[in-house]
């Protein structure tokens, strides 16, 4: 982490959830392209038939035959199932080997999981509303003459804010500045761009990666050498890459240890996210609810200083949610600030 006179001074920093995603998107009745919301994407993943291609109806069988659990596999919030299933494959092949044989390996079940996942968000677009569109334009991402900028940090993995942003900015300069356009691109940064725009602390569905680094986030090393550096990492605007493929999306699926630790980027985007906090005259909370099961957020949200911290709102259709965040921020280090509450981030984006 960064001293304090090496920070980004941060007027407004979003913390965007799947909330948020979903309000930008949402049509009735909903569609395969409205965002879904984290306790549905198991759902959604279930629901893909399409008639091609054809590799989607077999991940989505094995992903669904592979299951373990006595609950229903669509019924339950992507966090839950990762933990569940992962719980009882480990079991299986610890206690019970013999009922193992035969067994989906973990690394394959969350392989065609975290494609099926990427495919599903593809399908997602803004509705007729553009909030996106005008919440982007709303951004002090790079204000002349002035000391502190707007920043983003990001729980979704999908791409409908982001792409307003890169059209404008560039993959450098709004994801981080080692990400490249193409993985066989000439590595030439306009320049470094310590202060990231939008932070993606669990990747996103238009980054790649080789299938070897993939399998290094899933199954982390063992020989205590350090962070592994990912090489090379890209951006896709289009398409969904297929389990078969050498390119994977780099796409955290929610483990139940992240490597933040293991994994050098997102050392650097959780440490990032960190220093905005701590930096930030205002934090806007939109359509994030800070689950449980999220031990490592908990810890990011849990221990920031910022003694300066002049407003917090929160934005999500659920009003005891901004009771978490008081309790959660209502510490020591972290400065008394007005609280604000709005029901819905389209008004919200309308007032800004």
């Amino acid at each position: 982490m960064r001293r304090k006179a090496n920070r980004l001074k941060v007027k407004r920093l979003f913390v965007l959830g799947a909330g948020a995603s979903y309000s930008a998107s949402l049509r009735i009745p909903i569609t395969p392209k409205t965002a879904p919301l984290d306790i549905g994407l198991c759902q959604r993943i279930g629901e893909l038939n399409p008639a091609k291609p054809h590799w989607v109806a077999r991940s989505r069988d094995l992903v669904m035959e592979s299951w373990k659990d006595e609950g229903a596999f669509e019924q339950m919030g992507l966090e839950q199932a990762v933990i569940r299933q992962l719980g009882h494959l480990e079991f299986i092949r610890a206690i019970h080997p013999r009922r193992g044989k035969g067994s989906v390996e973990v690394f394959e079940w969350l392989s065609h999981l975290t494609h099926l996942m990427c495919y599903a968000l593809r399908h997602t677009k803004e509705n007729s509303k553009t909030i996106y569109r005008k919440f982007a334009t709303k951004l002090d991402l790079e204000p002349e003459n002035v000391a502190s900028a707007d920043r983003i940090v990001t729980f979704n993995y999908d791409d409908l804010l982001d792409r307003h942003i890169v059209a404008k900015f560039g993959p450098t300069r709004t994801y981080f500045d080692r990400i490249k356009e193409s993985p066989d691109a000439v590595e030439r940064r306009d320049g470094q761009h310590p202060f990231p725009m939008v932070v993606k602390l669990h990747g996103s569905v238009n980054w790649r990666c080789k299938e070897e680094d993939f399998e290094k986030i899933i199954n982390g090393t063992s020989d205590g050498s350090g962070p592994i550096w990912l090489s090379p990492v890209w951006v896709s605007s289009v398409g969904s890459p297929t389990p078969q493929d050498a390119v994977y999306p780099l796409m955290v699926p929610p483990l139940p240890v992240k490597p933040i630790t293991s994994i050098s980027l997102f050392q650097h985007l959780w440490t990032v996210a960190y220093e905005y906090l701590h930096e930030a005259d205002e934090i806007i909370v939109c359509g994030y609810s800070l689950p449980d099961a999220d031990r490592l957020a908990w810890s990011l949200f849990g221990n920031f200083s910022n003694r300066t911290l002049k407003r917090v709102t929160v934005i999500d259709p659920n009003p005891a949610v901004m009771s978490k965040w008081r309790t959660l921020f209502k510490r020591r280090k972290v400065g008394v600030a007005r609280w604000e509450y709005f029901d819905d981030f389209s008004a919200y984006v309308e007032q800004m």
